[in-house]
């Protein structure tokens, strides 16, 4: 296919905040999409990752991104992917397609879990424009929709921007280590994860290797409220979706500053320290379960700008734990 015929399928499937945020946005969706086309047939890289996973599955071109060719004579950019590197969890990824994101396009894209059966793959994935409401559209098509995590962005420089809250503690960032992040972030995933059972599923903490590229580009941070340690935040820059910018690495706040208001004016205070140009926007993805953290994304001036969707046609298992919409 050709940069028109990508850019074409692209369109329909893009966050609609691009092109208010960003007048290159053309250029830039395509290039997103470049490293997954890459991997296209690329039988080093599936033989890489099949020897890395280790299932019975022996072609590498079967491991490797393919394009699968529809029903009807369109085509579906796809990966296998395994939902936190867990093998019992495998599902097939929809990079780029050139169906619609509605119910039709949907019950056709069906079609790339045979192409994948191989893997028993329980479920496909795509990415939807917008937020949950888009969900709820789809639902009740003959596949069951289920929302995983959400897309929040916000343009870096309205977040840098926003008003300091009458009242709000003041809050500073210290440049740390990943070797002393790491432990911090932990202690409070543990600590959450008490209260909180479904944590697993929603996110990880990042670890040393994690926060790596936050600490070579200089964005890796202990958080001080009043002058007392209260987490890390951490980003690094990462095109995604379309945008050009910053991904929010880990944000990670103590048992005594939680439930405080205070993730806006650490994301604010972060924002303030990137290196960001006028079309950069600060994004990340939170689990559409997670209503605290969320709320503290939309506080900061980010939107829910796509959600990362479960399909499961009727016949095949679904995602475990997932709750599709009705």
């Amino acid at each position: 296919m050709d940069d028109d015929d990508l850019f074409t399928a692209l369109v329909p499937w893009a966050p609609e905040h691009l092109a208010r945020w960003n007048e290159h946005w053309r250029s830039d969706l395509l290039r997103t999409v470049g490293p997954d086309l890459a991997l296209v047939g690329d039988t080093s890289w599936g033989a890489a990752v099949r020897d890395a996973v280790g299932l019975a599955v022996p072609d590498p071109l079967d491991w490797a991104n393919r394009v699968v060719e529809l029903p009807s004579g369109g085509w579906a950019l796809t990966g296998i992917r395994f939902r936190g590197r867990d093998v019992s969890k495998p599902f097939v990824d929809v990079i780029a397609t050139s169906v619609r994101p509605d119910a039709a396009g949907l019950a056709e894209l069906g079609s790339v879990l045979e192409d994948a059966r191989a893997f028993s793959p329980l479920c496909f994935r795509v990415r939807l424009p917008g937020d949950l409401l888009r969900v709820r559209a789809l639902a009740g098509h003959g596949s069951s929709v289920a929302p995983d995590q959400l897309v929040v962005a916000g343009p870096v420089s309205v977040i840098a921007g926003r008003e300091q809250t009458p009242g709000a503690s003041a809050v500073e960032l210290v440049p740390t280590t990943p070797e002393a992040a790491a432990p911090r972030v932990a202690a409070v995933y543990e600590t959450v994860r008490r209260v909180t059972p479904d944590l697993d599923e929603w996110a990880a903490p990042a670890d040393e290797d994690g926060l790596g590229d936050a600490d070579e580009q200089g964005l890796l941070f202990e958080v001080v409220v009043d002058g007392r340690a209260a987490g890390v935040v951490a980003a690094a820059r990462d095109d995604a979706y379309g945008f050009t910018g910053f991904v929010v690495e880990e944000i990670a706040l103590d048992d005594d500053h939680r439930g405080q208001g205070l993730g806006p004016a650490v994301l604010r205070a972060l924002a303030r320290r990137l290196p960001a140009t006028e079309a950069d926007v600060l994004w990340g993805h939170v689990h559409a379960d997670n209503t605290p953290s969320l709320r503290g994304a939309l506080a900061s001036g980010r939107a829910v700008c796509a959600t990362l969707a479960w399909v499961t046609p009727d016949g095949w298992p679904g995602m475990p734990g997932s709750r599709p919409v009705r």
